[in-house]
């Protein structure tokens, strides 16, 4: 038998590729809020943190507890951290000391708090893995290219807390997901991979900052059941974001989002075929129809539910995605302002 006849055998785990069988071993869980979690739960996906290596990272976890304790001063999360007094020499017993409490108030809030909390404790030590001078470097580059590589350096530690976090939030069936952005609601494993996560990703670009500074807010709105005021926050955000990738460098075009997407597709900012623009113009009549019907930009013509929240965020992420994925930096010639669409 020659080398080319051989089959070479691909060893196949026990059970895998059988419809729920995983669920055989590990049952499926419903989605749930943070603290409907068991303390033992907790415990578990506590230890997987540390057994990850994260809680090495001492200094943001010293800066985490530090920032809840002077934002809520009166409820002081981090009691063990307030006890212990700051010297000005960093490399003093002291410090160690202030960080190791800080370790222990961090231990204690992820395993006793509320929800609310907890993920605020979280996303501030997820925002002090975010590299400051990288992204700082990545606001003043030109180059797009030069951009992408700023950002990347940037995130590269929390993009691997990220991974971590997410594994375990899936896991213990919590219902939020943390991405670049913040922490957004989990949805089917296919949207988040194929959807919230690369476009929310792809928006970590400095430029796009003032859109990010609407879908934040959108999403905390979604977590407190203000579904109207989502969706109010997602045609902003769409809005936002054209106006800034039709703009001339420095300035936001003017205009609704119907003559936007018109000269964003005609100056080549939008990619569009015969395949692309009745989808466009899909979503661009269901952002415009939602806003008038359940947001609270208008009297509300029906009570908005979570559905409707949910699916006005997506079609929003995935029209972001559309435009991000085929625009390309363009200057456009002075001579052919927004205005005159």
């Amino acid at each position: 038998m020659s080398n080319g006849d051989l089959v070479i055998p691909e060893f196949s785990l026990y059970g895998e590729g059988t419809l729920a069988f995983d669920a055989s071993i590990q049952p499926t869980l419903n989605l749930r809020s943070w603290s409907d979690v068991s303390n033992e739960d907790r415990t578990t996906a506590l230890q997987q943190i540390i057994n990850s290596g994260w809680m090495t990272s001492q200094r943001e976890v010293l800066g985490a507890i530090a920032y809840l304790n002077h934002t809520y001063l009166r409820l002081c999360p981090g009691r063990y951290l307030h006890k212990s007094p700051k010297t000005d020499d960093r490399h003093s017993s002291s410090d160690f000391e202030r960080r190791q409490a800080a370790t222990k108030d961090f231990y204690r809030i992820f395993l006793e708090e509320a929800e609310p909390l907890v993920l605020r404790m979280l996303s501030k030590f997820a925002q002090l893995l975010i590299d400051p001078y990288d992204l700082e470097r990545a606001k003043k580059a030109i180059d797009s290219d030069d951009r992408k590589k700023f950002v990347k350096d940037a995130f590269e530690k929390f993009d691997r807390f990220a991974n971590c976090l997410n594994h375990i939030l899936e896991q213990f069936a919590v219902n939020q997901l943390i991405t670049r952005n913040g922490f957004i609601p989990r949805q089917d494993e296919t949207i988040e991979r194929e959807l919230s996560i690369p476009t929310l990703k792809a928006l970590s670009d400095p430029k796009w900052r003032p859109v990010n500074e609407i879908l934040s807010p959108m999403f905390e709105d979604f977590r407190e059941s203000r579904f109207p005021e989502a969706i109010t926050k997602a045609h902003s955000a769409v809005h936002c974001f054209l106006q800034i990738l039709v703009g001339e460098p420095g300035s936001n075009a003017k205009g609704e989002i119907g003559k936007l997407i018109k000269f964003g597709k005609s100056a080549g900012l939008i990619p569009t075929n015969r395949f692309t623009d009745p989808l466009l113009l899909n979503i661009q009549s269901f952002i415009t129809s939602e806003r008038a019907a359940n947001s609270t930009a208008k009297p509300s013509l029906s009570q908005a539910s979570s559905s409707d929240a949910l699916l006005m965020m997506n079609m929003t992420l995935l029209f972001l995605q559309h435009c991000l994925h085929g625009s390309k930096e363009v200057k456009l010639p002075h001579n052919k302002p927004m205005q005159s669409v």
